[in-house]
């Protein structure tokens, strides 16, 4: 499952929580095979509406003796009456005394028994329950969209991780697999519901409904079981030979699927291949349908034959859709079709080890789309997507091991679902496939999938695997003592990920490694150590293509020679194309030598992903107090003549947070002055226009370019973005998908609030929804003020275009502009009731408002409301006050290094003050609008 939520709110409850394994089943109990029922009424008019009646069957033993069933139901509603158990010889009668236990805090149910249940013997329990079809996107919950003006209703499922149990009773963990037979009523002028499986037989009943039969499932967990009743079309669909292979959408929208159809082709006949397992080959009444949501909760999730996405994220229009989104669609499709074996063939045994799923479809998600489709840059979002983000979230003392045995309830579970599980667990599988080879790597993954299919996965059934494969290629022949098992443990079981420290010395071609664990605070250490991969090259023969380690550094120190270093004083640089998953610094010397290179006409003879590499670890070995400010802007010096994607990525990253750290700060001027030095070039090669030879590399890269150009005051970029975008409001002349994200915030920042209407008019009536998702993401770049009064408040308007899985999405636009900060401060000072009525916790949004703070003004004013605010509860202020402690320390790094930074940047380049060039330009736009 691709997560888009934010989960800072999960991860904060998790550590309230504790690590209360009270909530785990620990039942004697196993089910073998479900049978559930489900009956919708959606706008009935009447008690029935947006309700379901259920029923479950579930056939069952015991491995001990036992008077009592235990399972999970949440917000279900039955009785004892609704209960019956039975066996070979009849009924089984329930206690006369508390035959139903709810526990509604761990969401339990206990159906006590009169006697006992043997071991051996199989039983079914049967219950008939009634449900709410839910609004908040868990479950089983309802959705609408417009036809022809119509408002149509649907009811979705989403499961994982613990949502099951709101849509029937059941063993909701996914070590408890079992079967499901699906049987679903719909609405006769509905279309044919959808479910896992293939549809066996349909019945029309006597009450204006269709019963809809499909064919039991494979074994699987409760967390996959998926359904749908709605009045979608198959916008295309194949079954030829049985593999039936279908993407569905809403009506209006059956012509925005065939890239996905496609790709989505490819890809289940890439990864069959890959894994050796044909994917319909697992079970013969599997089929593969692509579902286009209006509102999802996650990204998207990978349910065994019934995959589901937010409508943005599965669907693309050429002619409508940013490049981006190209990308975007290819890389979840890959993710969530990679979970068909990971996650779904074999299931991590418990969410402690959810990067057995989740690790592996982060991998493949980019690494076989950059073999099917390497047009849409997959290649390079390894790096600068999956490494870039796992550095991230990896760099504190908090930071959890990709293996957390401390998760148990519902929250901390969510809060599993994150960067280190996916990003980190992905980064860590790649640099095994670099370590182990091609051939081991694949042997591997098959007698994984293929030894353990419909069972549990742990670690060491992947271990083994490895081991295995291996083995039997003789892959790690030239490192004796080295076993995969002990190389992958210390990244799997520890948090945190090394710092290299190389020191090369020019007269007896020595070099000296170190290593220690990397903080991004530099008051924090500890004693880690990692087995990590060596791979690096020199400037005597480049070679940044062979990606096999040269050995692996296992203890703090490692000592070797480079033949005639001392001779040619020639550049080194480890981590070859950033394989491994490790930081690198270099002695002063050294980083010299690399920095000439760089500046060098031969710069282009380092490869991209480690130019990318330099500059990523350069400004974060900056911030951890690691390298000084002076080494950072003389290395990066070239980036005047560097144009590369991928470097770009990373310089924008660096130099954005080095923008954000000085908001509201007279030093601001310097840096903006700094980085428009070193931009100006880049935006002069790439152009402002898309040219007709333009590659997807070269539309991404101008967007960033020119995204990051405008916000720090780079005159042309203004200049064209404003002109462009009041072409197309004026005249309807239609600005290019690669560059809409600009030139729209570009309008609305040096506009008024009409802008905001005709752009808040143009997301509320197109029909293609990331066209739309792109407009609700820059609407907060508006600078009239009631204009974004009214965006913090959209979600309210009645069929609002900011749908439930975008909930804050108004909040993060208006933030995102430092000089907005007040209006939000205000809003929750003086409606804080309804903020909570759209937020069913606040925690989150109180969270992310601290966060967005940078000044000692911004800090106090908090503090103050948070102390005397009556309505926030415990929870949201602890939550507030703790994302406030982070950018006070944010803020504390700031002054501590502001001198450094401004001394060495006060020397400067001729550029004009931007704080300038935006006040003169913003007279101008105003005179030319009236």
């Amino acid at each position: 499952m691709q997560r888009i939520l934010v989960i800072a709110i999960a991860c904060l409850l998790a550590k309230t929580s504790g690590t209360d394994t009270n909530y785990r089943l620990n039942t004697p109990i196993v089910p073998k095979a479900y049978t559930i029922i489900i009956t919708p009424y959606f706008d009935t008019g009447d008690r029935n509406a947006f309700t379901f009646d259920g029923e479950v069957s579930i056939t069952l033993t015991t491995t001990a003796v036992t008077k009592q069933i235990k399972l999970h139901s949440e917000d279900l509603n039955f009785v004892a009456d609704n209960v019956t158990v039975s066996g070979a010889s009849g009924d089984i009668a329930l206690a006369n005394t508390e035959p139903l236990i709810f526990d509604a805090n761990y969401t339990f149910v206990y159906i006590n028994l009169a006697s006992d249940l043997q071991v051996g013997v199989e039983y079914t329990l049967t219950i008939s329950y009634r449900g709410p079809i839910r609004e908040d996107l868990n479950g089983f919950y309802r959705n609408y969209y417009f036809e022809n003006g119509v408002k149509k209703w649907l009811g979705a499922t989403q499961m994982e991780p613990t949502h099951a149990r709101k849509a029937f009773p059941c063993f909701d963990e996914p070590g408890l697999k079992a079967t499901f037979t699906l049987i679903v009523d719909r609405p006769q002028n509905y279309k044919p519901s959808l479910a896992n499986t293939k549809l066996q037989t349909t019945v029309t009943l006597s009450n204006g409904y269709v019963r809809e039969v499909f064919y039991p499932t494979p074994i699987m967990p409760t967390y996959l079981v998926a359904f749908m009743v709605s009045e979608f079309d198959a916008a295309l669909a194949d079954s030829t030979n049985g593999r039936e292979f279908a993407i569905y959408t809403r009506p209006e929208a059956v012509n925005q699927s065939s890239y996905t159809f496609d790709f989505g082709t490819r890809v289940e006949k890439a990864l069959s291949d890959f894994y050796g397992i044909d994917y319909y080959s697992v079970d013969s009444n599997l089929k593969l349908d692509h579902v286009a949501l209006p509102d999802f909760r996650a990204g998207a999730m990978e349910n065994w034959g019934l995959v589901k996405y937010r409508e943005a994220l599965l669907l693309y229009v050429p002619e409508e859709s940013t490049p981006y989104y190209k990308y975007r669609v290819a890389q979840i499709v890959a993710h969530e079709t990679t979970h068909m074996w990971f996650g779904n063939l074999v299931t991590c045994h418990w969410w402690s080890n959810t990067w057995l799923n989740e690790g592996f479809a982060n991998y493949f998600q980019d690494y076989i789309t950059a073999l099917i489709e390497p047009e849409v840059g997959s290649a390079n979002q390894l790096v600068i997507g999956s490494v870039y983000s796992a550095y991230g979230a990896d760099n504190s003392p908090s930071s959890a091991p990709i293996t957390n045995n401390d998760v148990n309830s519902p929250a901390e579970i969510s809060g599993h679902f994150g960067t280190i599980t996916y990003q980190k667990g992905g980064s860590v599988i790649r640099m095994m496939h670099h370590f182990i080879g091609d051939v081991a790597f694949k042997y591997a993954l098959h007698e994984y999938l293929d030894v353990n299919r419909f069972g549990s996965g742990y670690p060491e059934l992947l271990y083994s695997a490895l081991e295995n494969g291996v083995k039997n290629n003789n892959s790690l022949a030239s490192y004796p003592g080295i076993s995969i098992t002990d190389v992958m443990k210390t990244w799997i079981t520890q948090a945190g990920h090394p710092l290299l420290h190389v020191h090369v010395n020019y007269t007896d071609d020595t070099v000296t490694l170190t290593q220690k664990r990397f903080y991004i605070n530099s008051s924090h250490s500890s004693d880690e150590t990692y087995s990590i991969p060596i791979t690096y090259t020199t400037g005597q023969s480049p070679d940044f293509e062979n990606t096999k380690p040269v050995f692996v550094m296992t203890g703090k120190t490692h000592e070797f020679q480079i033949t005639n270093i001392s001779k040619t004083h020639t550049w080194v640089i480890f981590n070859i194309q950033e394989t491994g998953f490790y930081r690198v610094t270099y002695d002063e010397h050294t980083w010299k030598h690399i920095g000439g290179a760089l500046k060098g006409s031969s710069r282009e003879k380092i490869h991209h992903l480690n130019r990318a590499k330099i500059v990523n670890d350069l400004f974060d070995l900056y911030y951890a107090d690691e390298v000084s400010f002076s080494l950072l802007i003389e290395t990066l010096e070239f980036l005047k003549e560097e144009t590369e994607n991928a470097v770009w990525f990373a310089a924008i990253k660096g130099l954005n947070k080095l923008w954000n750290s000085y908001l509201g700060d007279s030093a601001l001027e310097h840096i903006e002055r700094l980085a428009l030095k070193f931009i100006d070039n880049a935006i002069t090669t790439i152009g402002y226009e898309v040219r007709a030879t333009d590659d997807f590399s070269t539309l991404t890269n101008r967007l960033q370019l020119l995204e990051f150009a405008c916000k720090i005051g780079h005159q042309g970029c203004i200049e064209n973005t404003v002109s462009a975008f009041k072409r197309f409001k004026d005249t309807g002349v239609s600005v290019s998908p690669s560059l809409r994200p600009v030139t729209y915030c570009s309008g609305l920042r040096f506009g008024d609030a009409s802008d905001y209407e005709f752009l808040w008019e143009r997301m509320s009536t197109t029909n293609v929804a990331n066209e739309a998702r792109v407009i609700s993401g820059v609407l907060g770049c508006s600078t009239d003020e009631g204009s974004l009064k009214k965006f913090l408040f959209s979600v309210k308007e009645e069929n609002s275009p900011i749908r439930t899985q975008d909930l804050t999405v108004p909040l993060t636009g208006v933030l995102s502009n430092h000089s907005h900060i007040y209006i939000v401060m205000d809003s929750l000072k003086q409606n804080y009731s309804a903020w909570s009525s759209i937020h069913t916790s606040m925690d989150t949004i109180l969270s992310t408002v601290a966060a967005a703070l940078h000044t000692d003004d911004d800090f106090t004013d908090m503090e103050t409301w948070l102390s005397i605010c009556t309505e926030c509860t415990e929870q949201s202020k602890l939550s507030a006050r703790t994302a406030l402690s982070g950018a006070r320390a944010a803020s504390d790094w700031s002054k501590k290094h502001r001198e450094e930074i401004v001394s060495a940047l006060k020397s400067g380049s001729s550029v004009n003050a931007p704080s300038l060039i935006l006040f003169i330009l913003s007279i101008v736009v105003v005179l030319f609008k009236f």
